[in-house]
């Protein structure tokens, strides 16, 4: 449909006042026309009595006695409110009919074993019929009985009812139809406001938010829900453009150090072994920057979800082991005793390769933030299907626990902190559980250590 908003709310409830209209005329009308038609039927019922109170029969013959009531006016004259009779045997001979009938039979049905009612036309008059069929006293039926009021008044007083309802329809749908419209421009105004104040929104003033209408509507409801949506995305907008700053500087420092040890090496000529070592120094710095690109690229496919999982049932016990054993070197240099207590028969449903990337980025912070010669106690509650994995490192203050999970975030705010890392690991976990349906939570005490949880779905 493409009618306007205002329109179609506007038409929408023309139909409905239209409809509920509609029904009422009809019910006006035919209550109406019931009570005017019962009317003549009544009468003709009261006329009907009084003929057979003046009918006897003889077998099959009927036998009419003659009755004053008989050469009334109304039976004679065929202009004001005459009553007609018509009386036939089984022969369908006319054994008697009013005088007003003159030369005019009325139609009936022979075969007729109970009292109707119908209409029908004599001289352009319009006549209320009723037949009704005659027993003898063996109720067997002998002839039938008509008997014709005039309907004319009845007839004039629907049609006339009818002209005026149709008239007076048609004149409240035109009234209601522009009553219709107003009302709906200005149900509808608000929302001209909101779209207003949408296009004036843009990437350079992304902080402003729509006015609140006065009510509390479902207009109101709606601008909140822009605005909470504008949040958002201003939110979005900012964490990228904090993102394009966080990963340059991220790329420019192993850059510039690469930069650098060229510059040294080419002032003058070095020996083999000061050259081997400046080398080893490059290729440390290439690798730092390959292992950031393969994390943002990681990260991008995270967020595209173009990385799917393929899921399936993995013994949990091996994974964090194979994991324990990729961090040996670092684990014995710093001293830390890993507990992992997981049992061997605990099955998870996950992917392998993403939930390996989960457990090593935690057990590589657990080991790299915990102190020298602490533990790490890796543990699995069977109620919950939850696991955790708990330092006795520096911990997290707590305004900044949620903020771990941001890309490139630190908590030492330092870009050259004697911790390896560059702060896009814990965003990769969160990404990765999401897509896992893994709910990750997290715990930490200041100087006492962090527990990070992981609960399985069942």
């Amino acid at each position: 449909m493409r009618l306007s908003f205002k329109k179609r709310i506007a038409t929408y409830n023309l139909f409905a006042i239209a409809t509920l209209t509609a029904i009422a005329f009809v019910v006006i009308y035919s209550v109406v026309y019931y009570t005017s038609y019962k009317h003549l039927d009544d009468d003709i019922t009261t006329e009907k009595v009084e003929v057979f109170s003046n009918l006897d029969w003889d077998d099959n013959q009927i036998i009419m006695n003659k009755m004053p009531e008989w050469e009334e006016a109304e039976h004679k004259q065929l202009e004001v409110n005459p009553t007609f009779i018509q009386i036939v045997d089984l022969n369908g001979n006319t054994i008697f009919k009013s005088v007003n009938l003159q030369e005019n039979h009325f139609l009936f049905n022979p075969k007729n074993t109970k009292t109707v009612f119908y209409n029908a036309i004599i001289n352009n008059q319009k006549i209320r019929q009723g037949q009704f069929p005659i027993f003898n006293n063996n109720h067997k039926i002998i002839g039938q009985l008509t008997i014709g009021v005039s309907q004319q008044e009845s007839y004039n007083v629907l049609h006339n009812l009818m002209i005026i309802l149709i008239s007076t329809y048609v004149i409240i749908l035109l009234i209601l139809y522009f009553i219709m419209s107003f009302v709906a421009s200005k149900a509808i105004e608000p929302i001209y406001q909101l779209i207003d104040s949408a296009s004036q929104i843009n990437y350079t003033n992304i902080n402003a938010r729509l006015p609140l209408p006065e009510n509390q509507d479902e207009i109101h409801q709606l601008a909140t829900t822009i605005n909470q949506l504008l949040a958002r995305l201003e939110n979005s907008f900012y964490q990228q453009k904090q993102f394009t700053s966080d990963a340059s500087h991220e790329m420019q420092t192993p850059l510039a150090a690469i930069k650098g040890i060229i510059e040294v090496l080419l002032r003058k000529p070095r020996t083999a072994e000061q050259y081997e070592l400046k080398m080893k120094e490059v290729l440390n710095q290439t690798n730092r920057l390959s292992q950031l690109y393969d994390q943002l690229l990681l990260l991008a496919r995270l967020e595209s979800n173009v990385l799917k999982s393929n899921k399936k049932q993995i013994v949990l016990h091996t994974s964090i082991e194979k994991c324990i054993n990729n961090h040996e070197v670092i684990v014995n240099e710093n001293k830390v005793i890993i507990n992992n207590t997981v049992p061997n028969e605990v099955l998870v449903l996950a992917d392998t390769l993403l939930l390996e990337m989960i457990l090593d980025n935690l057990i590589s912070n657990a080991i790299k933030y915990n102190k020298t010669g602490g533990n790490i106690y890796i543990s699995w509650d069977k109620s919950d299907r939850l696991l955790s994995i708990k330092d006795e490192g520096v911990g997290i203050e707590a305004d900044k626990l949620q903020l771990i999970f941001n890309r490139f975030y630190r908590i030492d705010d330092s870009r050259n902190s004697q911790v390896p890392g560059n702060g896009i690991g814990l965003s990769i976990v969160k990404r990765i559980c999401e897509v896992q349906n893994i709910f990750l939570s997290v715990d930490s005490i200041q100087n006492q250590g962090t527990t990070f949880q992981l609960q399985f779905p069942s």
